[in-house]
């Protein structure tokens, strides 16, 4: 038995936040294909492969073009670095704040509760 780890596979490691950058683009892509199938399949009933065909070039064109297009590139890069410099509450913090706003929602679903008896009571005691 060795005592030494087996080096890691670093793919996806040496990408960065690049990954997120090309994610975006693929589900961007996907949506495009999937809005243009279906535009295209209401208008043109009965021809789904030809509304699939005309979906799936449709998102590679959005894709490509989005690619191209530097000003795009320029912000989506922006937005990633921003977002890979947010610090992340922990697993603990969000069960924390979870409890927190539940507890009071809660209470002031109560307090309005006891506001609307008490106002009911009194409009129907004034009233009589």
């Amino acid at each position: 038995m060795s005592t030494q780890t087996e080096p890691r596979a670093t793919g996806s490691l040496q990408l960065g936040v690049q990954k997120y950058l090309y994610t975006g683009y693929f589900v961007g892509g996907i949506v495009v294909a999937w809005l243009v199938h279906n535009i295209v399949d209401k208008a043109w009933e009965g021809h789904d492969a030809v509304a699939s065909l005309i979906g799936v070039v449709a998102g590679i064109l959005a894709v490509v073009w989005a690619w191209k297009n530097e000003r795009i590139r320029m912000l989506s890069k922006e937005i990633i670095d921003e977002l890979a410099a947010v610090t992340w509450p922990t697993k603990q913090e969000t069960q924390t704040a979870t409890f927190i706003v539940l507890v009071t929602s809660v209470v002031a679903a109560g307090v309005i509760f006891l506001m609307d008896r008490v106002w009911g009571f009194l409009t129907e005691w004034l009233v009589k």
